[in-house]
C-alpha cells in the first residue's frame, strides 16, 4: 500500500440493497434521524453528521482528513481523475477519521465525484409516469456512450423553467460506471457502515448551497485534480461541465516558478492566495493564468446555457477548496463580472455559534459533504 501524509480536523459537537438501481432509494428516506455525510475526494475525505429533529437539521459532528502525500507522489493521491479510486487505502483513511470524530450513526450517504459520472440532459415529451419509466432506459442508449448493462442509471425530473417548451420536460440523467458503485460499496464495507445512497456531488452542492434560490447559477467546485461547474436554475443541475485545471495546478505553478517543494508551495498557497505581498510579489502572476482557464471555461458554459434556455447566468457560487485562498474569490468576481460567494453549505443548519471560527475556514469544501447528508431529510 502507498505511503501517505495526511492531517485532520474535526469537531465532536455533542455528547438496503442498492446495487441495482439508485431508484430504490426512495423506500429508506423517512426513518433517518441522523446520517453521515460523506465526500470522497481525489485528495481529501470530509464527512458531516446530520441530525434532524423537529423539522430542524442540526450539525452534530464534523471532520476532515487530507493527504498530502499526494504533492510529493502521484499514486498516493486517494483518487484521480482516471476514475480509479483505492478501496483499500481510502478505507484506511475513512477508518482513522471515524474513530477520531466518534459518530453515532453508521448510516451514510455518499458523494460521487462529477469526473466519475456520465451527465446529461434530456428533453422528452410530457408522457405518464408508467411510460416514463420504460423510455428512460430506450432514450438513454442514445445518450450513454457505453453499454447499459455496464452503468447504474439515475435520472430525475426537473421543474419547469420560464418559456419552456409546452407538454415537454427535461430529465437529468445520471450514469455511473457498475465498477465504481461496487468500490463505493466496498469502501463502506470496509469503513463498517451502511450506504444508503450515492449521489452525483453536483446535485448535493446543489441542494446544500442554492436550496431555494430559483435565480440562474453557476455553482464552480475547485477540487484537488479537477474543477467542476454546474449550472443551477430553479433549483435543479441543469448543465455540468469538468476540466483537469485545478488546485494542484496552482499548487505546482507556485513550486516550479519559486523553485520550492510542493509541500512549502501548497502552505503558501493557502496563506497568501494572489494577493501581492513583497515576500511573494511574484503569486498573482504564477496563479492568475490558471484561474483565468476556468473563468474562461464558466463563461463558455453560461453561454452554452443561454443559447440553449435563453436564461442568462446571474451568480456564481465558489466551492471546494481552490477558492479559499486570499484574493481568490474577489478575482473570480471581478473577471466574470457578476456577483460571487464563497459557499456557505452550513447556512441551513443549527450549530453552536462557538464554531463559527473554525468553519468559517473550511465552509465552501463542505458543501458536497453536506449537501449528500441532506438527501435523506430534505426532498428535492
Amino acid at each position: 500500500m502507498p505511503q501517505f501524509d495526511f492531517n485532520t480536523v474535526f469537531s465532536r459537537i455533542k455528547d438496503l440493497d442498492l446495487k441495482a438501481s439508485f431508484r430504490k432509494i426512495g423506500a429508506f428516506l423517512m426513518p433517518f434521524s441522523s446520517v453521515l455525510g460523506i465526500d470522497i475526494g481525489t485528495t481529501t475525505i470530509k464527512i458531516v453528521e446530520l441530525e434532524q429533529s423537529g423539522g430542524e437539521v442540526s450539525l452534530k459532528n464534523y471532520g476532515m482528513i487530507e493527504n498530502f502525500g499526494h504533492l510529493e507522489r502521484e499514486n498516493a493521491a486517494i483518487q484521480s481523475s482516471g476514475l480509479k479510486i483505492v478501496d483499500e487505502m481510502t478505507a484506511v483513511l475513512l477508518r482513522e477519521l471515524l474513530k477520531q470524530m466518534g459518530p453515532t450513526t453508521k448510516e451514510a450517504v455518499f458523494s460521487l465525484p462529477a469526473f466519475s459520472s456520465f451527465v446529461t440532459t434530456m428533453d422528452l415529451p410530457n408522457i405518464s409516469e408508467k411510460e416514463f419509466k420504460s423510455a428512460i432506459p430506450y432514450e438513454a442508449r442514445q445518450y450513454v456512450p457505453i453499454p447499459l448493462s455496464e452503468v447504474v442509471l439515475d435520472w430525475k425530473v426537473l421543474r419547469p423553467i420560464p418559456g419552456s417548451t409546452p407538454n415537454r420536460i427535461q430529465v437529468l440523467l445520471v450514469a455511473v460506471s457498475q465498477d465504481v458503485v461496487n468500490k463505493y460499496y466496498r469502501i463502506a464495507e470496509l469503513s463498517g457502515l451502511k450506504l444508503k445512497a450515492l449521489e452525483l456531488e453536483s446535485i448535493s452542492m446543489a441542494r446544500a448551497v442554492v436550496p431555494s434560490d430559483p435565480t440562474p447559477t453557476v455553482v464552480v467546485d475547485v477540487g484537488s485534480r479537477a474543477t467542476s461547474i454546474s449550472i443551477v436554475d430553479e433549483r435543479d443541475v441543469r448543465m455540468t461541465h469538468d476540466i483537469d485545471t485545478a488546485g494542484n495546478d496552482l499548487t505546482m505553478a507556485i513550486a516550479r516558478g519559486m523553485n520550492l517543494s510542493p509541500v512549502k508551495a501548497e502552505e503558501i498557497k493557502k496563506n497568501y492566495g494572489i494577493a501581492s505581498i513583497q515576500s511573494y510579489q511574484y503569486l498573482p502572476g504564477l496563479m492568475t493564468p490558471l484561474i483565468d482557464s476556468i473563468v474562461s471555461e464558466i463563461q463558455k458554459t453560461s453561454k452554452r446555457y443561454l443559447e440553449k434556455t435563453k436564461r442568462e447566468v446571474k451568480r456564481v457560487v465558489l466551492c471546494g477548496g481552490g477558492v479559499i485562498p486570499p484574493g481568490v474569490k474577489e478575482y473570480f468576481e471581478r473577471e466574470l463580472k457578476m456577483p460571487t460567494e464563497l459557499a456557505d453549505p452550513f447556512s441551513n443548519l443549527s450549530y453552536s455559534s462557538d464554531l463559527e471560527p473554525a468553519l468559517k475556514l473550511v465552509k465552501p469544501q463542505f458543501s458536497s459533504s453536506i449537501g449528500s447528508g441532506l438527501k435523506l431529510f430534505v426532498q428535492t
